[in-house]
């Protein structure tokens, strides 16, 4: 599978649609060709995915854009499931500031569960994929028990945790391009 990544482009507007429209054919025609299996979208916020939607023969299979609890992205979502786009969040733990404020402890005592596994149940439960990343493979094992221990965060709980939405990025904001 291959994508494009809205961040990447020329200076100005016209370039970035211009780079977007062409670079978008290029991976369809790979498609077309059998290249590649699936295609789709890095950091395309709901403006790029309809102007998008004025040239694409091929819809994207995925959307992967910055998801966490300060970060919901519901526009977002809300667009890539009416049109049928899987969506990937990446850093679902933040800069692990996440767990440290206490919304997020809280839950984890009352699961007996680790902080980064309530960040992880919560993306999950959202709808995402959600790709956590660490070079630990003690921490590798534990956010994978988050997909197959069977404990599911309660709806008061999920309402909680979406309490820290303030739409902070801890990389880059695609809504500047």
């Amino acid at each position: 599978s291959s994508g494009i990544n809205a961040e990447y482009g020329g200076s100005g507007e016209h370039d970035m649609k211009t780079l977007r429209a062409g670079t978008w054919r290029a991976l369809e025609e790979l498609q077309n060709k059998g290249s590649l299996k699936s295609i789709g979208l890095s950091n395309y916020t709901v403006d790029h995915m309809k102007e998008l939607l004025e040239y694409a023969t091929v819809m994207p299979s995925v959307l992967q854009s910055e998801f966490h609890p300060r970060c919901h992205q519901e526009s977002v979502r809300a667009f890539c499931k009416e049109h049928d786009i899987q969506f990937m969040g990446y850093t679902p733990l933040g800069r692990r500031d996440l767990f440290e404020k206490e919304i997020v402890k809280d839950v984890a005592v009352k699961y007996s569960i680790t902080p980064s596994q309530v960040l992880l149940k919560w993306g999950l439960q959202k709808g995402a994929v959600v790709i956590p990343r660490s070079s630990c493979p003690e921490r590798n094992v534990e956010n994978a028990l988050s997909w197959t221990d069977g404990i599911e965060l309660k709806s008061e709980d999920m309402d909680t945790l979406d309490q820290l939405n303030d739409d902070h990025r801890y990389c880059w904001n695609p809504e500047l391009l």
